[in-house]
């Protein structure tokens, strides 16, 4: 029963968050885009403080290289559930992040549509043509002139399991061609468990969702480097998680 309420008062909070930033678009958005930002990240403190607070869930955040970060960068994290996307703009709070997300999510989730929708984020549809899907990626590295930090799943999914799947070089090789700049590696782990209702109701009763900020990469435009970044990443996020696991076993 405890559970149904928590889920409850989370539904409420997504509604809630959800109307608040479609207010603060229409007074904000166009034209002072950090205000609307700002409401992004103040509704995901608040489920995380009501996950926290009614279901027992632990965020627990690994930053002691957010000290040394630039002021703009692209952010390359492995991808278990819709959680990973208010989460990581929660973590990056102190910057303004912008997701590169399937389209279908522009539409039927509170608050998440609305911030995919009228943020700065590039939406692509997995049977879209591949010219619509970088016109969309080309936007988003613009956008990173202006101080957003474009987020990546390179996997191109969410692993089901958590397990790390392969990492595709399109999205960032298109990114970093327009816009060079350095690339944080993040893991992350526990969403794959609370990543659907049935997961939600099992699982959210103290969940420990783990990030960790692993390595900071200099600036390339060079495709070879770009693939090198993409492998490393992919070994240390793949290594991490392991770890992770381990603990919990």
């Amino acid at each position: 029963m405890g559970i149904i309420i928590t889920l409850m008062c989370l539904v409420f909070i997504f509604l809630v968050w959800d109307i608040r930033l479609r207010i603060s678009y229409c007074l904000h958005g166009k034209r002072c885009y950090q205000r609307f930002n700002r409401a992004q990240v103040q509704g995901a403190r608040y489920v995380l403080a009501a996950a926290k607070l009614y279901a027992g869930f632990r965020l627990i955040v690994e930053d002691a290289l957010a000290k040394s970060l630039p002021a703009q960068f692209m952010i390359l994290s492995n991808h278990q559930s819709l959680a990973d996307i208010p989460i990581l703009a929660y973590v990056f709070s102190r910057n303004t992040v912008g997701f590169v997300a399937k389209r279908e999510l522009r539409r039927g989730f509170p608050a998440v549509s609305i911030a995919l929708r009228r943020g700065k984020h590039a939406l692509i549809s997995r049977r879209g043509e591949f010219s619509a899907a970088r016109r969309e990626l080309v936007k988003l590295a613009r956008y990173s002139r202006e101080g957003v930090c474009p987020v990546v799943f390179p996997e191109g999914t969410r692993s089901r399991t958590g397990k790390v799947r392969s990492f595709h070089s399109a999205a960032v090789r298109t990114i970093l061609d327009e816009t060079a700049m350095p690339v944080v590696s993040v893991a992350v782990d526990g969403g794959y468990r609370i990543a659907d209702v049935r997961g939600l109701t099992a699982n959210l009763r103290d969940c420990i969702y783990r990030v960790k900020l692993l390595s900071l990469y200099p600036v390339t435009g060079q495709r070879s480097k770009i693939k090198d970044i993409l492998d490393r990443s992919h070994a240390e996020i793949s290594k991490q998680v392991e770890q992770w696991r381990k603990i919990e076993n």
